[in-house]
């Protein structure tokens, strides 16, 4: 017992000195992005990310360490949308729209893993531009972009716990 308990304590002083140095490590990768893509990445930290930039459209596609139940999925994508899209904006006059992604794990009737995609939408730089990004809502992001897309299990897991 005493074992198993010095083991938590070590585990949760481990995790608070690696999340203390967390901020400085992503404030440096956003600091030193010196592109749309690098800076999208940076913005989106705590998962696996990946962005492209072609002919004034940043695309980037994103996956969370881990997805807690389909409303927090859903949450996370909302402000991170919001921490990426007016930055990337503001800082990058060749971006006109923006498209982001996040996958994340299913599973089927059968008991099968996969990972597709969970949840999509897209801005225009003149309509991102309309919105006031420090006073919004994060609930009314997928009616602020154009081509919301929310996979339809997803969907029926948010209307359900909504209920």
């Amino acid at each position: 017992m005493k074992k198993l308990l010095w083991i938590l304590i070590a585990v949760f002083i481990g995790l608070a000195a690696v999340t203390a140095f967390m901020p400085d490590e992503r404030r440096a990768r956003i600091d030193q992005a010196t592109t749309p893509e690098q800076l999208a990445e940076a913005l989106l930290y705590g998962g696996k990310s990946t962005a492209s930039l072609n002919n004034g459209v940043l695309a980037v596609n994103y996956t969370p360490d881990a997805v807690l139940s389909a409303s927090a999925a859903v949450t996370g994508f909302n402000v991170n949308v919001a921490r990426v899209v007016p930055v990337v904006f503001a800082k990058y006059s060749q971006v006109n729209s923006i498209i982001i992604r996040e996958s994340g794990p299913f599973r089927d009737i059968r008991g099968n893993d996969t990972t597709e995609e969970m949840l999509r939408i897209a801005f225009l730089r003149e309509d991102a531009e309309r919105v006031h990004w420090d006073k919004i809502n994060y609930d009314n992001i997928p009616k602020l972009g154009e081509n919301y897309w929310m996979h339809p299990v997803l969907r029926r897991e948010t209307q359900k716990n909504q209920e």
